[in-house]
C-alpha cells in the first residue's frame, strides 16, 4: 500500500506541475475510443483505468469508454480524424503497429501524438469444449493433417493474427484465417460455432472460460488450451504454456493510449498524468493482478522508443499476414 501511496504522489506531482496551463481543460467528458466491442482485453483496460481515474479524482471531468465494433481501423481513424482538443483519445495495443505493416491500414502510431502505455499481456488460445481440441497438441496434430482448413479467428493485421502466424512458423502448420475482430467478437464466434480456434489476451481468456471465483466454468462452451507466455499463471488453472506442450512460441502486447496529432502538448501531459496516478491505484493494481497483466508504464520519450523498438521487431511477423 505504501508503494501504491508513492507512486500516485509521484504521478500528481507531475499532474499538478501541468494543471496550470490546462486550467480550462477538461470542460466537458473525456471520449476514449476502444476500437473493440465491449468485454475483450483493451475494453477491460479502459474502464478499469476510467474508473481509477474517477475514484481518485485526477480529472474534472469523468472519462468515458465509447466502444467501435467492426475492424480496429474504424475506431482508430475515428480518433486520427478528430479535433485535437483533448476530449477524444484512442486505447489501442500493439496490433496498430502490425496492422500498418502488414498494408492492413495506411496509417500507424506515428500518425498520433502518443500519451502512454499501460500494462503488459501475453495472448492465450481458445477452442470449443466440443472441438476435440482440448490441447495445443491436439490442435496442431490436426492442422497438419488438414492443412489450411481449421479456421483460425482473427483481426486481419491484429495481435491474434500474428499470433497465428507465429504458431504455424514453429509448429510448421498452416490455418485458414478469417476476419473477425477481437477478443469479445471471437469468443461469439467460436460460442456460434463459426471458427475452431482463436488467440485472445489472458484476460479475456480468463473472462470468457472461468466463473468470477476462478473455477472453470460449466457454462462456457470454450476452454483456454495455450498460454503464450514464459510461465503458466495461477490465474489460469490447469493452463500449460505453449512451450510446456512442445511449441515455443510467446506473444505478449501493451495497451497504448493515443491523442490526434496536434493535440496541445500540455493536455497530453495531463492525461497521460492522470493515467500514471491511477497505474498506481489499488483498483489498477489489483487489476493487473487479475488479468494476468504487467504493471508497465511508459510516457514522453520512453514510450516513442518503445514503439519504435517495437516496429521493429513486429513488422516483419506482420508482413506476413498478406501472404496468409
Amino acid at each position: 500500500m505504501n508503494m501504491i501511496k508513492t507512486l500516485s504522489a509521484a504521478a500528481m506531482t507531475v499532474l499538478l506541475g501541468a494543471s496550470a496551463a490546462v486550467a480550462e481543460w477538461p470542460e466537458r467528458p473525456i471520449n476514449v475510443i476502444v476500437p473493440f466491442k465491449a468485454g475483450g482485453s483493451s475494453d477491460l483496460v479502459a474502464r478499469s483505468f476510467a474508473s481509477a481515474i474517477e475514484e481518485q479524482g485526477l480529472l474534472s471531468q469523468p472519462v468515458t469508454v465509447i466502444n467501435v465494433g467492426g475492424h480496429s481501423s474504424v475506431g482508430a481513424r475515428r480518433v486520427l480524424d478528430a479535433a485535437p482538443d483533448g476530449y477524444e483519445f484512442l486505447l489501442h495495443e500493439t496490433g496498430i503497429i502490425g496492422a500498418q505493416a502488414s498494408g492492413i491500414i495506411d496509417f500507424g502510431y506515428a500518425d498520433y501524438k502518443p500519451v502512454a502505455a499501460t500494462g503488459s499481456i501475453c495472448m492465450a488460445l481458445l477452442t470449443r469444449k466440443d472441438s476435440g481440441y482440448d490441447s495445443l497438441s491436439a490442435l496442431l496434430d490436426a492442422a497438419r493433417a488438414a492443412p489450411g482448413e481449421i479456421v483460425f479467428g482473427v483481426n486481419l493485421g491484429g495481435l491474434n493474427h500474428m499470433s497465428g502466424i507465429l504458431l504455424e512458423n514453429s509448429a510448421d502448420v498452416k490455418f485458414r484465417f478469417a476476419q473477425i475482430g477481437g477478443s469479445a467478437d471471437n469468443f461469439a464466434a467460436l460460442t456460434g460455432g463459426q471458427t475452431a480456434v482463436a488467440s485472445v489476451g489472458a484476460a479475456g481468456a480468463r473472462n470468457f472460460t472461468l466463473t468470477d471465483d476462478g473455477q472453470v466454468s460449466d457454462e462456457s462452451q470454450v476452454q483456454t488450451i495455450a498460454l503464450l507466455a514464459d510461465a503458466p499463471h495461477d490465474r489460469l488453472p490447469n493452463v500449460k504454456t505453449a512451450a510446456e506442450q512442445g511449441s515455443d512460441v510467446q506473444f505478449c502486447f501493451t495497451n497504448y493510449w493515443f491523442a490526434p496529432a496536434d493535440t496541445p502538448d500540455d493536455i497530453i501531459t495531463a492525461f497521460a498524468g492522470a493515467l500514471e496516478a491511477a497505474a498506481g491505484s489499488e483498483r489498477i493494481v489489483t487489476f493487473y493482478n487479475d488479468t494476468l497483466s504487467s504493471p508497465v508504464f511508459l510516457k514522453g520519450d520512453d514510450f516513442t522508443q518503445h514503439l519504435e523498438e517495437t516496429a521493429a521487431v513486429v513488422g516483419p511477423i506482420a508482413q506476413q499476414a498478406t501472404q496468409n
